[in-house]
């Protein structure tokens, strides 16, 4: 079974110009989201689901569907800006208004690791990529999680702009002990903005490997390193919006990437509320696995 990520809220703290994910208009009821998952955990045994963004602090009842997930026996990864963490937060995409500060404690008692962007070591190579996260805020939500022991991850974009800046991002992670992982991601240029902005971020699979190697040297010692090239997330995600259709980006059969990859075009599955949606998954894996390699 591929990777599942949920998309918990229909807006977010940032607004990425690169960004691959498609937000819905509204928000599924939590009920739904966990009798999908709990399907997916029956019938597929997935242990681990990502819940990412639309930023999953944007979702007003975050911790019961946290909570919902991890009582079902899931491994839960969350992916989120973090700015919730530090108190009132404004919303910048899909949305106006703002979010209450979300208690970080509350989060790490019901998530198995925490993902949290850094794409830059200064404002003006950060928000090249992620727009209103200054670097301050993003190692305050680190330090504030540091203190509350959360299992950290950093994800950092890695594209045209901050490539050269890899050395500098992995000398700000050597404060924190909480990080125990460093995941680089190669720019993909798919969905409704990654595609359309690609020009500005497009790195190839060669400067993406060096990147990665100059992670590898200067990253402090408990850091491991996750490199995470286009190519090798070719049909590995299973994705549900806020809205609960369930999707995978719509790419070439072929293991490498190839220029058709590139699109803002997804294959649409169906919603986590229908009453086939398990039989129309497994469908679909088949299909995936009688592809010849």
């Amino acid at each position: 079974m591929r990777s599942v990520i949920l998309s918990a809220g229909k807006s977010c703290f940032v607004a990425c110009p690169g960004c691959y994910n498609y937000f819905g208009r509204t928000v599924t009821e939590t009920s739904q989201v966990l009798r999908f998952a709990a399907g997916l955990r029956e019938r597929f045994g997935i242990e681990k689901i990502t819940v990412g963004g639309g930023d999953p602090l944007t979702r007003p009842d975050i911790i019961p569907l946290l909570t919902g997930l991890h009582d079902l026996g899931l491994r839960i990864h969350l992916d989120t800006v973090g700015t919730a963490f530090l108190g009132t937060a404004r919303i910048r995409f899909m949305g106006t208004g703002a979010v209450d500060q979300v208690a970080a404690d509350d989060v790490v008692a019901v998530s198995d690791l925490i993902g949290i962007p850094l794409d830059g070591s200064t404002d003006a190579v950060q928000q090249q990529f992620r727009r209103h996260a200054t670097v301050a805020s993003q190692l305050a939500v680190l330090s504030l999680l540091g203190k509350v022991g959360a299992r950290i991850c950093v994800n950092t974009v890695v594209h045209s702009g901050n490539s050269g800046d890899i050395a500098e991002i992995a000398g700000l992670l050597s404060g924190f002990v909480g990080i125990e992982e460093w995941q680089l991601f190669q720019f993909m240029p798919i969905g409704p903005l990654g595609h359309r902005n690609r020009e500005r971020y497009l790195i190839s699979e060669g400067e993406f490997q060096r990147a990665v190697a100059v992670a590898r040297d200067n990253a402090p010692g408990h850091v491991r390193i996750a490199a995470k090239s286009a190519g090798g997330r070719k049909h590995r995600y299973l994705l549900i919006d806020s809205a609960g259709l369930v999707w995978t980006p719509e790419q070439s059969q072929a293991i490498v990437w190839h220029s058709e990859d590139a699109n803002d075009r997804r294959h649409l599955i169906g919603n986590v509320s229908d009453a086939d949606i398990l039989d129309r998954l497994a469908a679909l894996e088949n299909a995936v696995e009688e592809v010849p390699a």
